[in-house]
């Protein structure tokens, strides 16, 4: 009997730490109040105004844009169709291998065309808005990892990160109010 309460024990234990998630940060430099910062976060409007309104009420001036921003129906293309294409048309092998590999020459123009709208973009960010960082966000639930990131839009530099497991506590302001703290340390 003592055996299996301690083999229990070990399992239970084990299982424990397997399901703890772990925090992680990393900062190169402090990203203070009165910062110039865009915050981008794919959550619903109402989430994204809590969020604004939290650094904004730490004194961070706070730049109008949205991830939408960052690229124009025009380059979105979904290479599917073309493939769809490819393969509906009854053509010879060899003209087949041909097609697929200008189908994969557009599909990557296109990936080119979207890094470069992206770095125009986050040029944009610097110079039309006189915005310093970049502040990118993930919100989850308690027991799930949250995230966040800063970049310093004059040299694209990564210069603090988090990964944050939400405790039963937390809400959406807590977790907020705790990336703005890890990241003007």
């Amino acid at each position: 009997m003592k055996k299996i309460f301690i083999i229990t024990m070990i399992v239970y234990i084990g299982l424990l730490s397997c399901a703890t998630k772990k925090g992680v940060v990393a900062r190169k430099t402090s990203i203070a109040p009165g910062s110039r910062v865009v915050v981008i976060a794919n959550h619903p409007n109402n989430i994204k105004n809590v969020i604004i309104a939290r650094f904004m009420n730490k004194n961070y001036s706070v730049k109008a844009f949205n991830a939408s921003d960052l690229y124009t129906i025009e380059d979105v293309y979904d290479i599917k169709d073309y493939k769809k294409v490819a393969y509906m048309q009854p053509l010879k092998n060899d003209n087949m291998v041909s097609f697929e590999k200008a189908v994969e020459n557009i599909y990557k123009l296109h990936i080119y065309n979207y890094e470069l709208s992206k770095a125009e973009a986050l040029n944009d960010m610097r110079t039309k808005y006189g915005t310093q960082f970049l502040i990118l966000m993930e919100l989850k639930d308690w027991q799930k990892v949250s995230w966040a990131r800063a970049i310093d839009l004059t040299n694209m530099e990564v210069v603090w990160v988090e990964n944050y497991p939400a405790q039963y506590k937390d809400t959406l302001e807590t977790v907020v109010d705790h990336f703005i703290a890890s990241m003007s340390k």
